[in-house]
């Protein structure tokens, strides 16, 4: 019993570290357009979701190879969320003004209900078959992992590392951070803000859509894929800051997938679920709370 105990705690201990590098480039992607742009982009599940299912259009419908398939897929990831941006959020924010953020967070509800019902419409309710390169398990003791999920984890790696490393050493991440920190004095310097923001939610549909194809050929593909683990990326999203650096996301990711994993050795799936959330609405208590405390201050002590 004990040996079997050790052995699906090893397991888990590896799902944790997939999941978790999962929604860390998911988190470090939707803190950064949260962070610049100001907009909860609660469409994300939308863009997510768009990359496979325009993968699977182009493999089943139009006859296309699985890679060059899924770079069709992330383009459309890429555009939707540049149209997102351009075509409904900067017109309702404008529009709005100084409640421009209410206005953005229900305009994104809506949108992204409205695109995953059009693409119930079109390829049904459930799940679609979506195949690519071959599945291989490997087992490394007690521990079983597919190649898939190996590719998975390089891939969320490679593209929080490329977003921190673009942010630091390239003119447009520093017009980024500059829009981040102040957008109104980035424009007076002739900084272009709605470009910036369109760039932001580039690399945003980027992510997802890579993170997404991954799921895809590891799961299943279906309309409402996106739901649960975007709502994962929101919350390494505020847990990790959404001013910080995309660096901050990979621990704040495995984080919280170490602890979905292992609190399934005693929680049903729905209450380890509710577990990572007590940990996001604690650390906004947290939050709340120190912000309201009077600052520490150091008095000096004069010996007699």
């Amino acid at each position: 019993m004990h040996d079997l105990l050790d052995a699906e705690l090893w397991q888990l201990t590896a799902n944790g570290l997939v999941r978790g590098a999962f929604y860390a480039a998911l988190g470090a992607g939707l803190a950064l357009v949260i962070g610049v742009t100001a907009r909860f982009h609660f469409a994300y599940a939308l863009t997510y979701t768009v990359a496979p299912y325009a993968a699977f259009w182009a493999m089943d419908g139009l006859g296309v190879p699985f890679w060059p398939s899924a770079l069709i897929g992330l383009a459309a990831a890429v555009a939707v969320s540049m149209l997102l941006e351009a075509g409904v959020y900067e017109p309702v924010a404008r529009r709005a003004a100084d409640r421009a953020m209410l206005a953005v967070l229900v305009t994104s509800i809506g949108v992204s209900t409205a695109g995953i019902a059009l693409l119930q419409l079109k390829f049904g309710t459930s799940g679609v078959p979506f195949y690519g390169p071959d599945q291989v398990r490997h087992d490394a003791g007690p521990v079983r992992v597919s190649n898939f999920e190996l590719y998975l984890v390089a891939t969320c790696l490679v593209l929080v590392a490329a977003l921190a490393a673009f942010l630091a050493f390239t003119p447009i991440g520093r017009s980024i951070k500059a829009v981040r920190s102040n957008p109104g004095l980035a424009s007076v310097l002739g900084i272009g803000v709605r470009r910036v923001n369109l760039v932001c939610f580039a690399i945003a549909g980027l992510v997802s859509g890579a993170c997404a194809l991954w799921y895809g050929l590891l799961y299943t593909v279906q309309p409402t894929m996106g739901d649960t683990t975007v709502i994962y990326g929101f919350v390494v999203a505020f847990l990790a800051g959404t001013r910080s650096s995309p660096l901050r996301a990979l621990p704040v990711g495995v984080g919280l997938g170490l602890l979905e994993q292992w609190a399934s050795i005693w929680l049903s799936l729905q209450w380890t679920q509710t577990a990572v959330f007590t940990v996001l609405t604690g650390y906004l208590a947290f939050l709340a709370v120190k912000d309201r405390l009077p600052p520490i201050r150091l008095v000096p002590v004069r010996r007699a």
